[in-house]
């Protein structure tokens, strides 16, 4: 009995820590773009807020502001079915800022289009 106990608690704790979900997607989203880290961040994006990010580092050369120290706080989030999800957080400038996310082939990711 205690090993089945054991193997429940052990089963949510993984299933709560799951990386696959809209608020783990935009903390790594959001820290590797406060970090200038672009390629990190394009790991939790759509094909198409890929390209917008290739074409503002390309635009703004390394001027692109970056907060090393920064850390995600999520304020909230709303899922809607199974693949569309917002979640709101605080900008490095501790504003709240809301990000727009998809679920593609069975992984969250941040879109910044349609």
């Amino acid at each position: 009995m205690k090993k089945i106990v054991l193997l429940l608690f052990v089963s949510v704790a993984f299933v709560s820590c799951n990386s696959n979900s809209p608020k783990v997607a935009a903390e790594k989203f959001t820290e590797s773009m406060a970090k200038g880290d672009m390629e990190g961040a394009k790991k939790y994006v759509t094909a198409g807020t890929a390209s917008l990010i290739d074409m503002a580092t390309q635009m703004s050369g390394d001027a692109l502001p970056k907060y090393p120290d920064f850390k995600f706080e999520m304020i909230k989030d709303s899922i809607v079915g199974d693949s569309i999800a917002w979640v709101t957080y605080l900008s490095p400038q501790g504003n709240q800022e809301e990000l727009n996310l998809v679920k593609r082939d069975g992984e969250w990711k941040v879109t910044m289009g349609k």
